[in-house]
């Protein structure tokens, strides 16, 4: 195992843009709607000294016999100090990376807490309702704890005390299944954003309108621990998953866990234009007062 860092002007730039293009076109077909994010804000004017730098990655994994490509954003100054950074796990780069990276960089050129960027590709659509969903988010989860996070850590100056994981749609689902399968004892996450969870899907029963399996793996989680120290994020779009998230976010509000703060914002963007705003919201929650 090991991560093989490239920066991405080099080695084949181009090539790997257009495929990326490619496979954003496909997903966002997927996912039945198109657009991207975008803040609220008057966007800040970066300079190359406040752009900070960003890598390509390859990682293999043993726990889902898959590689997975990385994005990875490095925050201006990082080169030049010797400070640890926050870290943002967040899924499917392959249509988030240009939100996502736009996000982290604005939020620091404001005053924000500067973070590692570290943005997953999922690889194909077909592959997102493996490791997205149950029973596959189990060893989707494994390379994420066991795998990716140490590479990371050993490679880059890392809080582990300051981990965020981020999810969209399939992979909204994914981050609260992370939620649900954290050990109490030793917890990987300080913070958790799903935005647009599609928990109304249940491999089991393939396009199921239920919610029995996340208000499950909520339940258990519950009879864990009470205790849940993080900081939670269950975004909805009123034009899409927003029902759904607003039950889940209901079960888990109502049973008073300690030392949780939680939120559940509601956008009316579209399923994927709200994922800059909401995650965009979602920084400036995870970091109060930056």
């Amino acid at each position: 195992m090991g991560v093989a860092m490239r920066s991405t002007e080099l080695l084949g730039k181009r090539m790997m843009r257009r495929v990326r293009l490619a496979l954003a076109a496909l997903f966002l077909a997927a996912l039945g709607s198109c657009g991207g994010g975008g803040g609220g804000q008057q966007l800040v004017q970066l300079t190359p000294a406040t752009a900070g730098t960003t890598f390509t990655s390859t990682i293999n994994s043993a726990q889902t016999g898959m590689p997975y490509a990385v994005d990875i954003w490095l925050p201006p100054g990082y080169a030049e100090g010797m400070a640890n950074y926050p870290v943002v796990y967040a899924t499917d780069c392959e249509y988030r990376w240009t939100t996502l990276l736009q996000d982290v960089q604005q939020f620091a050129a404001r005053g924000g807490a500067k973070v590692i960027l570290v943005n997953i590709c999922a690889g194909s659509s077909d592959r997102r309702w493996v490791d997205f969903t149950m029973p596959g988010a189990a060893p989707y989860f494994r390379f994420l704890t066991l795998e990716l996070i140490p590479s990371i850590d050993a490679s880059y100056r890392t809080d582990p005390s300051n981990r965020t994981l981020s999810g969209h749609s399939l992979s909204g689902e994914f981050a609260l299944c992370a939620l649900y399968m954290e050990d109490p004892a030793h917890r990987y996450f300080t913070s958790i954003v799903s935005e647009e969870c599609s928990c109304w899907y249940d491999a089991s029963q393939n396009w199921s309108q239920g919610l029995a399996q996340p208000i499950a793996m909520e339940l258990a989680m519950y009879g864990a621990d009470r205790n849940l120290p993080i900081n939670l994020v269950m975004a909805g779009d009123t034009t899409s998953n927003e029902r759904y998230v607003q039950v889940v976010y209901s079960a888990i509000a109502s049973q008073q866990f300690q030392n949780l703060r939680l939120t559940q914002p509601t956008y009316g963007l579209g399923h994927v234009p709200m994922d800059g705003p909401a995650f965009a919201d979602a920084l400036s929650f995870i970091f109060p007062g930056h």
